[in-house]
């Protein structure tokens, strides 16, 4: 059938990405990594949802050795290691810490410790009899949920804890302290006798107390929860006691005619990083990730190709709001709990046992992974204009621009339109040293475990000059000038000392 003249799809105006490397828009106080957890110990299902599971016997070498090369090839450098009251302190005063769990915390601070990353330590909830309110005791569901009902005792054992790991076994990666998770909901582990949730603003007060008495300065952060409950989990006053802000978001949106939405979620976080930083506090997002469905757990959601594209634009988005560092659920779990979401696949959802050889996740390791295996924590990001790029009344291109502590420079470039566009890219000021390779997720990447990554060989501009290139549909675009093969290992840091903002 001939098509009448003029009918043809107009072609979407190409877009142009401008970035100006005299102008830093923020230096980050951490970067890009993923959660790890060392509790093995079931919990109801729906009441810890992913949190535990997947991790091999810390004796398990060649586990732990597989484990190892897949977080350094991703280049986690921001991890969120997450723990329970119980598997340290089952009961008061009595503390494990030779216990089964608390060897796979040693192995994954031995990771982080090695690879100078930086640790976002994170108690989930207490889980423990002993200091769960008398009502929830007995109750395996409402003690996972159960805020402590000592205070100070509670504090007391997690005091001992960062002093042990700390000064005693010279973890000198744990940079921040989180001492709850998502506080502030109907869901909330931090829940009163009547199962209400409660502010989280006595629990802080009391674990900086017991910090201080042993002569340790760990920042905490809060509330870690999201921001529509901000009010419910801490009070405006008790914000005093924090040294950084951090934020959950499951709300991420990967359908394009949800733009608006994800425009005012970019504002909201804007509305936090200045005013933070201005009082020389971070702003992290310790949990994120996309949502496709409601499907049944077992049914693999926030692992499809169009949410793992709609996290990669959120990091991208939010970077440039501000954010300094971003923490992904998660590295590892079973997948057969709320989704898959896990990096790596380390469990049998079938027999329900580990598997032998520990493999990518396709989507999520090698979509938002690339994220984190070219940008070194502590980067600065550079300001960049993006014009046009747009369908419709939406902008369909963003850029990030980072700048390593020593001088690398990567650009992340989402494009979430379903079709190509031109691209002009060009400096504002002198331009990076050195060449640039590129690397690229897209429809060709989608749903396989058995990706390379590594430079593509027809991409060679000039150096200095910038360079036209093309955007596939539905893809996240790396130009870096760090060369890695796919054999290669990801860049974690390059600096130890935290950047000031």
């Amino acid at each position: 059938m001939r098509i009448a003249e003029g009918t043809q799809p107009k072609p979407p105006s190409p877009v142009e990405i401008s970035i100006d490397t005299s102008k830093v828009v923020n230096t980050m106080r951490g970067g890009i990594g993923a959660s790890w957890h060392a509790i093995e110990q079931p919990i109801p299902i729906g009441h810890g949802g992913s949190g535990w599971g997947a991790y091999p016997a810390a004796e398990d070498e060649r586990a732990w050795q597989q484990i190892y090369r897949h977080a350094s090839w991703l280049g986690l450098d921001w991890n969120r290691v997450e723990i329970e009251q119980r598997i340290y302190e089952p009961d008061r005063d009595h503390f494990t810490f030779d216990s089964p769990e608390m060897r796979i915390l040693y192995r994954i601070l031995d990771w982080n410790q090695k690879h100078n990353t930086d640790v976002f330590f994170q108690q989930m909830w207490i889980d423990t009899a002993w200091l769960a309110y008398p009502g929830s005791r007995n109750d395996p569901i409402a003690r996972v949920h159960s805020a402590p009902r000592d205070l100070d005792a509670f504090a007391n054992g997690l005091a001992t804890l960062m002093d042990y790991l700390i000064r005693k076994r010279g973890y000198t990666c744990i940079k921040w302290l989180s001492i709850t998770n998502e506080p502030g909901s109907n869901w909330s582990w931090w829940q009163g006798p009547s199962g209400a949730p409660l502010t989280i603003g006595a629990g802080l007060a009391a674990v900086r107390k017991a910090l201080a008495q042993r002569g340790l300065n760990l920042p905490l952060s809060g509330p870690d929860s999201g921001m529509e409950v901000l009010r419910a989990a801490i009070k405006p006053e008790d914000m005093l006691l924090l040294g950084a802000y951090d934020f959950h978001d499951y709300s991420i949106k990967f359908d394009p005619d949800s733009n608006g939405y994800i425009e005012n979620q970019v504002r909201a976080i804007s509305s936090w990083t200045k005013p933070a930083h201005d009082e020389g506090k971070a702003v992290f997002f310790s949990e994120f990730g996309a949502i496709q469905s409601t499907a049944a757990p077992v049914q693999p959601r926030p692992d499809k190709p169009a949410p793992v594209l709609a996290a990669s634009e959120f990091v991208i988005r939010n970077a440039n709001a501000g954010v300094d560092g971003f923490n992904r659920w998660s590295f590892l779990n079973r997948g057969d709990l709320d989704g898959q979401w896990q990096y790596v696949d380390t469990w049998d959802t079938l027999h329900s046992r580990l598997l032998s050889d520990f493999t990518p996740h396709a989507n999520l390791f090698f979509g938002i992974g690339l994220l984190s295996r070219f940008t070194a924590k502590y980067s600065d990001v550079l300001a960049t204009d993006v014009s046009d790029g747009r369908m419709k009344e939406w902008q369909r291109v963003f850029c990030a621009a980072f700048r390593s502590p020593n001088g690398n420079v990567t650009l992340a470039v989402v494009n979430d339109a379903p079709v190509e566009f031109a691209l002009k890219l060009s400096w504002a000021a002198a331009p990076p040293l050195g060449t640039f390779f590129r690397y690229r997720y897209g429809k060709p990447q989608y749903d396989r475990a058995d990706v390379r990554v590594d430079p593509e060989p027809r991409f060679s501009p000039a150096p200095g000059t910038g360079w036209s290139d093309s955007l596939p549909p539905n893809s996240l675009t790396i130009y870096s000038t760090y060369e890695l093969k796919n054999e290669d290992p990801g860049i974690t840091a390059e600096v130890s000392a935290p950047a000031k903002n």
